[in-house]
């Protein structure tokens, strides 16, 4: 270890042990002044304390946590009274609790719990609350027994339910600091008012006589409901301290239990306890149900999305002119958008300037004054979209006259909040800039820009045919170059290989596509598909299945949801006809390919080493079209390093005078017989070569990857 690194370890280290040992000597000073109880305090938070940092920090870190929690005991028992070995005998029994609790709480969670979740808490509260406290209660008990000359159980007993409760009202909240605090920063004035509505109602349930929980229930249930787990856990700890106060006072419930005092603070400490974990588990179904509405909206916010996408791609695909783009744009776009304004603009012919298409939503003297166009060498949004090639978002107005300060008058006159440029790229060349604008403050968030980034696609698709339109042959050609790179964008740890070759080789135009794109997470979208057809609608049909393809898997959607979306997009987009398609999700960091198809030929995936193969047949659905609704089931595998996937369309093994079976065994002898270092742009040759040779009545499509190249 480096010297700065080591400095860095120490002072970490150092910064550990004056917390934890901080928050002990806090909590053990208050609970042996409020919560004494003749054999120890009845209510101990520092069990809580020290089993949340031996829970959050690595196990190379625990010594330096015992040696806080001996030293900080020690410290304690003497200043009231206690041995040497007494003292001792206690720090031990504190070392052991949350040694043994934090142990199984990580063994049994698999990591950090997430006290979110039902199951998390129950193995928390055997673990951490009650094992843990037990066998420390064992040691602590025997000490206090000798010590103070009880029975030895009832020590035991008065050890387990203080420290058990110390666990869940203290450790529970710290636990859930990390995940849940944004809540109580949120709603701080709310947060007060509840902890302190608490503890007025505890002093009340155990001042008066009346059942405490008539009391308590209803606050701790507006914690669950409001604040979620984390503030049912905080108001737990509230009462607790409260509680345990009242009740050492003589007051209370409990006070005038026919019992000794410690036992009397021990169903106590019961009471809080079912009070507080119902409470949690309140707010743990709260949580859930909300997740669940929220989940159902999003869901319902998706398909509106893709059925604007559907009707804009139906608008886009009857226009053939720049201006009936923009037209169709203004009529979809803004509505479903819920923008203001809009502009499309194109790149000049001589690439010195935007030409505005389409200026809709803005007041009468921005249009005036900006509708001839701006000079791409301006400082706008737009034309930084258009130079750079990437989105440019703006989320107020002070933002944008930050970034282009000459150029803010339009923006303020029109009344923008928020704003959004999105270059149109065509064969990796800027065409043109979509710009959105809205009045009101906008998150610009995740779904947003995914649906703005499909609009943007879908538009300047539109805008490549308008361009073309006067030649069929070069609108398709253009159009096919513009979504299907002739090599695929390299990705790492995957070695990819292509052959594509058109049925109509005069034309080089056809319908078949692939696809192979890096996501967020390292995860890596695959795909392959047909249209039937060849010429301009197949290669117009592949272009937007592609597309949205795309906007899907960026969206995150799995394949087998992507296909059932894209099936209800191609019902509405298509040119009334149908496809196939294969869709695969890698993950380089499992190791897992999930992966569905539409009517398609199943991928093969060939073993390293062995050469065996195996047919991807897990997933399957009928083709994209015709079916309403259809339903798709998703496969899973694992794949490892050196693996190849061969995915194609059924031009390569589909042919009048052999049936598909006789084709796919072919294509498995084939694939079986390559080495396992074969250069993977070859292999897809040859094996077209020697599965469908030309003449050939169909497009072929072949893609092979190597995974963990």
């Amino acid at each position: 270890m480096s010297s700065p690194n080591r400095r860095d370890h120490i002072g970490s280290a150092a910064g550990l042990f004056g917390w934890v040992t901080l928050a002990y000597l806090a909590g053990a000073v208050l609970a042996w002044q409020g919560f004494g109880a003749g054999v120890g305090p009845a209510f101990f938070p520092p069990a809580g304390v020290t089993l949340a940092a031996m829970v959050l920090n690595r196990r190379s870190r625990w010594p330096v946590i015992v040696a806080a929690i001996v030293l900080a005991e020690f410290a304690v028992d003497l200043r009231y009274g206690a041995g040497p070995w007494s003292a001792a005998g206690f720090a031990l029994a504190n070392s052991v609790e949350p040694l043994i609790g934090a142990s199984l709480v990580l063994a049994w969670c698999k990591g950090v719990p997430d006290l979110r979740d039902r199951s998390d808490l129950a193995k928390f509260v055997g673990a951490a609350c009650l094992a843990g406290p037990l066998a420390g209660g064992l040691i602590g008990g025997a000490m206090a027994a000798a010590q103070h000359g009880t029975w030895w159980p009832t020590a035991v007993l008065h050890w387990w339910a203080g420290d058990g409760i110390g666990v869940l009202v203290v450790a529970a909240p710290i636990i859930l600091w990390r995940k849940q605090s944004h809540i109580l920063r949120a709603r701080l004035a709310e947060t007060v008012l509840v902890m302190a509505a608490t503890a007025a109602l505890s002093v009340a349930a155990f001042w008066i006589e009346a059942p405490p929980t008539l009391l308590l229930l209803p606050v701790l249930a507006w914690a669950a409901f409001r604040l979620d787990v984390i503030g049912a856990a905080l108001a737990g700890a509230v009462l607790a301290f409260t509680a345990n106060y009242m009740t050492g006072s003589g007051h209370g419930p409990f006070a005038d239990l026919n019992l000794a005092q410690p036992a009397r603070l021990a169903v106590t400490q019961v009471f809080i306890a079912v009070v507080v974990l119902v409470a949690m588990l309140i707010a743990q179904e709260a949580a859930g149900r909300v997740a669940a509405v929220k989940q159902r909206q999003a869901e319902r916010r998706e398909r509106d999305r893709l059925q604007a996408l559907a009707q804009l791609a139906q608008l886009l695909s009857a226009a053939t002119t720049p201006e009936q783009i923009g037209d169709a744009v203004v009529r979809q776009v803004l509505n479903d958008a819920g923008a203001q304004a809009l502009n499309l603009g194109l790149v000049r012919a001589d690439g010195r300037a935007l030409e505005w298409v389409t200026m809709a939503g803005y007041p009468r003297r921005v249009v005036d004054e900006f509708g001839p166009g701006v000079p791409l060498s301006a400082d706008t949004a737009a034309t930084e979209a258009v130079r750079s090639g990437r989105p440019v978002v703006i989320h107020g107005p002070g933002e944008y006259r930050r970034r282009y300060p000459a150029n803010t008058h339009w923006l303020e006159v029109g009344g923008g909040k928020s704003l959004l440029s999105l270059p149109l790229s065509a064969g990796g060349q800027a065409i043109g800039v979509l710009v959105l604008m809205w009045t009101e403050p906008q998150p610009l968030n995740t779904a947003q820009l995914a649906y703005a980034s499909a609009v943007a696609t879908m538009v300047t698709q539109a805008l490549v045919r308008a361009r073309v339109y006067a030649d069929e042959h070069a609108r398709a050609a253009v159009l096919q170059a513009a979504v299907l790179p002739s090599r695929p964008e390299p990705i790492p740890g995957i070695d990819v290989g292509v052959n594509y070759e058109p049925a109509d080789v005069a034309q080089g135009l056809g319908g078949d596509w692939y696809d192979v794109m890096a996501l967020r997470r390292k995860l890596v979208y695959l795909a392959v598909g047909d249209v039937v057809g060849h010429g301009l609608p197949a290669v117009e049909d592949m272009a937007q299945l592609r597309s949205a393809g795309r906007a899907l898997a960026l969206q995150g959607q799995p394949p087998a949801r992507l296909l059932a979306e894209l099936n209800t997009f191609t019902r509405h987009a298509s040119h009334g006809q149908f496809a196939t398609m294969s869709v695969a999700v890698y993950d380089p960091a499992t190791g897992s390919l999930d992966y569905a198809s539409a009517g398609h030929p199943p991928a093969l995936l060939r073993r390293f080493n062995t050469g065996d193969i195996t047919r991807l047949r897990g997933g399957h659905g009928p083709v994209l079209g015709p079916v309403e609704d259809a339903g798709y089931t998703q496969g899973r595998l694992e794949v490892a390093p050196g693996d190849i996937l061969v995915m194609y369309t059924d031009g390569l093994v589909e042919r009048r005078d052999q049936d598909l079976e006789t084709g796919m065994k072919r294509a498995e002898g084939l694939v079986a017989g390559w080495r396992d270092d074969i250069e993977l742009g070859e292999a897809c040759a040859t094996l077209t070569r020697a599965l469908a040779p030309p003449p050939r009545s169909d497009d072929v499509c072949v893609v092979a990857l190597r995974f963990g190249a």
